[in-house]
């Protein structure tokens, strides 16, 4: 494999583009496909902008994200939050053991949200530095060119990637709330029909992010979290988590309109501790130790929702809420220095699930009273507020439970979606301004 192909993919583009293609596509791109991978704006308007992602963990302590894949192509499902004229992708071998090669990977559109089959004459190749492969080394990733692609915000990416030889323990994410299909041996990723997706996986395997880019495009706000921004508890294919739901909101609003959500929540995931320590490595590494891989790393970010804390009060060795609280405070530390809008999310209630105590749940209601007081975030959303039984405030309203009594259904998602304040992201509002030399924000 050459060294161009090891390397982080540029900005090329290898697009073949059939009349059929054209007009499903509302048109072949336009020939010339501008260069650069870093934030500029595009000449026409706009920027890279965040579409969908997900955070990489490591492999599970058995099944197939151990054993890894070898010859199989796996097709997996990415509902975009924003539009754009052109993507690329992000694919990581973050927690690999071993260099992995990416062969064919293909993007199109899914004929719905839990089908393998590919609208017909919407699949395309995606290359890294021109090539139609890549290897990358162990604890890497890689980011392919530039597509001229018409992404509609909404819609269902079908994104496949042959992985030709033995992969080694995968870098995946697997509390996706969204199918995946695993194929016979083979590259099959042009195929457009599923029979040859035998097998399926509700986890998405290497690839963490689509970008996207066009005239409207404005930045991305990333959800920072644990179970509760994964949407665990939310429908099956369903897009009902409450990124989901926030990113309909910010797109329905003029103000908010062009700006991508990306949903960087790990099940089980902690502020200060790694998943690691654990029996279960699969909840990944701590928020601490993965914002810059999962936030700062990502493309033109505007602001991040931070709500986590909770798996820290009710995990042993437990956490107590001043500790979380510094680890909270410090995240917002290091977001503000980049310029980057915090919003803090307080901590929804659990009584009656299995993980419940009192102490845990004494913490709990410490840590919210001081995150709706602390001058170190730029805003407050009040989830606590927004989902708990006004006659127990201990635990969930009865509406909004998933039934485990600490997940929230599609409806306790779209609360928690209408909780979050968005006048600082709002075009023209004095935040999104430049920051200060300090880094705060006038």
């Amino acid at each position: 494999m050459s060294g161009a192909r090891r390397r982080r993919g540029r900005l090329s583009v290898l697009l073949t583009v059939t009349a059929t293609a054209a007009l499903l596509l509302g048109g072949a791109p336009s020939a010339g496909a501008r260069s650069g991978a870093g934030p500029a704006a595009a000449a026409d308007g706009g920027v890279w902008s965040g579409t969908w992602g997900t955070a990489p963990a490591p492999a599970a302590p058995d099944g197939i994200s151990r054993t890894g894949l070898d010859d199989r192509t796996v097709r997996m499902i990415a509902h975009t939050s924003v539009g754009g004229e052109e993507l690329r992708l992000r694919l990581s071998n973050a927690h690999g053991t071993q260099e992995v090669e990416f062969g064919r990977v293909t993007v199109g559109l899914a004929t719905s949200p839990d089908s393998a089959a590919a609208v017909p004459d919407s699949l395309r190749p995606v290359t890294f530095d021109g090539a139609s492969s890549t290897t990358v080394p162990a604890g890497a990733e890689v980011v392919s060119d530039p597509l001229p692609y018409p992404v509609p915000g909404g819609a269902d990416l079908l994104i496949s990637v042959h992985l030709p030889k033995p992969t080694g323990p995968t870098t995946w994410h697997w509390l996706a709330q969204q199918t995946s299909y695993v194929s016979e041996p083979g590259d099959h990723t042009g195929d457009p029909g599923a029979a040859a997706f035998t097998g399926t996986e509700t986890s998405w395997f290497f690839l963490t992010g689509v970008d996207v880019r066009g005239p409207a495009t404005r930045g991305t706000v990333v959800a920072l979290g644990d179970s509760q921004t994964d949407g665990s508890g939310s429908t099956l294919n369903g897009n009902g988590r409450w990124t989901d739901a926030f990113a309909r909101r910010l797109s329905a609003d003029p103000a908010t309109a062009g700006l991508g959500v990306l949903n960087k929540g790990i099940g089980g995931n902690r502020v200060l501790r790694d998943g690691t320590e654990t029996e279960r490595p699969q909840r990944g590494t701590s928020a601490l130790g993965r914002l810059d891989r999962d936030v700062l790393n990502q493309s033109e970010v505007r602001a991040v929702v931070l709500y986590e804390g909770i798996n820290d009060l009710q995990l042993a060795p437990y956490a107590s809420a001043e500790e979380v609280l510094d680890g909270l405070r410090t995240l917002a530390e290091r977001l503000h220095a980049r310029g980057i809008r915090v919003v803090v999310g307080t901590l929804t209630p659990f009584k009656d699930s299995s993980l419940w105590t009192a102490e845990a749940e004494r913490q709990r209601v410490a840590l919210n009273a001081a995150l709706r007081t602390c001058p170190d975030f730029d805003a407050v959303a009040d989830f606590d507020a927004a989902v708990r039984d006004p006659a127990d405030p201990q635990r969930v309203r009865a509406a909004y439970d998933s039934g485990d009594h600490i997940h929230l259904n599609d409806s306790g998602y779209r609360a928690v979606a209408d909780a979050v304040p968005t006048d600082l992201l709002a075009a023209g509002h004095p935040a999104a301004t430049a920051p200060r030399a300090d880094g705060r924000h006038v």
